[in-house]
């Protein structure tokens, strides 16, 4: 009954909404496939649905393993542009011979009810697969009513998102994923109590297996090496963002005081947040230069202000100390295993939430180092240098502590077999 009125009430939210979503630039790209009125219209053996750029990368690395396994018909659908171009770019290179008859893309369809029954008629897919916490009502209940196994990878359902969904507890006890491999036990446990007659199991987090180390010497040169000052130590702030600019100037500032040699390689995570970062510099009277302004080192106390894209892993192969941001203020985090592939322990501050995933013994083993706030920071990041390990020991660490941790890609390939085997 409470599912019935449910639905009804959330098609009619839907049809409502649709004049509205018209008006978004990004949703108009791929709309009618969206709506599901043009766009791929075969049958296939497996539907995946990749939400946008992370979730692009992990259905990446399945379908590639699934291609060497199984001789499969395999769509997968994003929701963004940039998934679907991600995914594309990830997988144009396999290995020829693979044993999948078909991959094909499509935008993810609006998840209105009767959207959603009509892609299931089109597609008929065997099966579902959801990643991380890609829970759509509209994709489910068709999934149920049309009798399609709807199976959950690389599973996180954090507290906050688990006390929204409870709001409909009873709807989605009867349409939840029929098997949900969660990446933690305390992930597997709130998805219990949330879907209590799913099976549930435990699996590596798949976000492991991309991670790479630098196969170069760890001795080798950086390309970047020429800008910095022989005799001046360098120093990363990356990836900042703006709710932290505020603290990353102070310690900036402090860190040019206590140590006028230094040299800061400045990182916005957002490349418009440069001008902004310009500004802030001049009005601070602190000396800095752009990255696309250099031909030659800069000078020692000085600031280079990054407005081009791609140097960052460089930047960390010269540097003597680095920040990885958005950690300072309630950001999510940003990627600061990038730093560690390069033999460089990096400094975090407390907020790193989207990051938990690699676990907190990344900090007992001293590969990461955590700051209370920016006061703290400008002490680690000075004592960085003095106590630096050798870069080879690092990336050794590193590496072990990943490897350990590898094999949720197998995992959850094995899992789509037994699936489709089952048929």
């Amino acid at each position: 009954m409470m599912k019935g009125l449910f639905m009804t009430a959330y098609n009619v939210a839907w049809a409502m909404a649709l004049p509205f979503l018209a008006c978004s630039s990004r949703l108009r790209q791929g709309w009618i496939q969206r709506l599901c009125v043009q766009g791929f219209r075969e049958e296939v053996d497996v539907w995946i649905q990749a939400s946008s750029a992370g979730e692009a990368y992990l259905t990446a690395q399945i379908v590639r393993s699934l291609s060497k396994r199984i001789n499969a018909r395999l769509l997968v659908t994003c929701s963004t542009a940039q998934g679907i171009e991600i995914f594309t770019k990830a997988t144009e290179a396999m290995e020829p011979g693979s044993k999948a008859r078909d991959i094909k893309t499509n935008y993810f369809p609006f998840d209105m009810p009767i959207i959603m029954k009509r892609a299931l008629r089109i597609w008929r897919p065997r099966l579902m697969v959801l990643l991380e916490t890609e829970l759509w009502p509209g994709l489910l209940a068709a999934c149920k009513s049309s009798h399609v196994p709807v199976l959950l990878i690389n599973g996180r359902l954090s507290e906050k998102s688990l006390r929204r969904h409870a709001r409909l507890g009873r709807v989605w006890q009867s349409i939840g994923p029929d098997r949900i491999l969660a990446i933690s036990e305390a992930d597997a446990s709130r998805f219990k109590s949330l879907f209590p007659h799913a099976s549930i199991g435990l699996m590596q987090n798949m976000k492991f297996d991309r991670i790479s180390f630098d196969s170069l010497d760890p001795g080798e040169t950086s390309p970047l090496t020429s800008l910095v000052p022989p005799e001046s130590p360098f120093v990363v702030m990356g990836s900042v963002r703006k709710q932290e600019e505020a603290d990353v100037l102070a310690v900036i500032e402090a860190l040019l005081r206590q140590v006028p040699a230094a040299v800061v390689g400045l990182f916005p995570r957002h490349m418009h947040r440069v001008r902004r970062w310009t500004w802030l510099l001049q009005r601070a009277g602190l000396p800095f230069i752009l990255r696309s302004e250099m031909d030659g080192p800069t000078q020692p106390g000085s600031i280079i202000l990054w407005d081009v894209f791609g140097e960052l892993s460089k930047a960390y192969r010269v540097a003597v100390a680095a920040f990885v941001g958005g950690t300072l203020r309630p950001c999510g985090g940003q990627n600061f295993l990038e730093p560690l592939a390069t033999g460089l322990v990096p400094c975090i501050g407390p907020y790193w939430k989207n990051f938990l995933w690699v676990g907190e013994e990344i900090l007992e083993q001293g590969l990461v180092i955590q700051v209370k706030d920016r006061h703290d920071l400008v002490g680690a990041l000075i004592r960085g240098p003095g106590t630096k390990r050798p870069k080879a020991e690092v990336i050794r660490s590193a590496r072990q502590y990943v490897e350990k941790r590898r094999g949720g890609t197998e995992r959850a390939c094995r899992e789509i077999e037994s699936y489709l085997a089952g048929w």
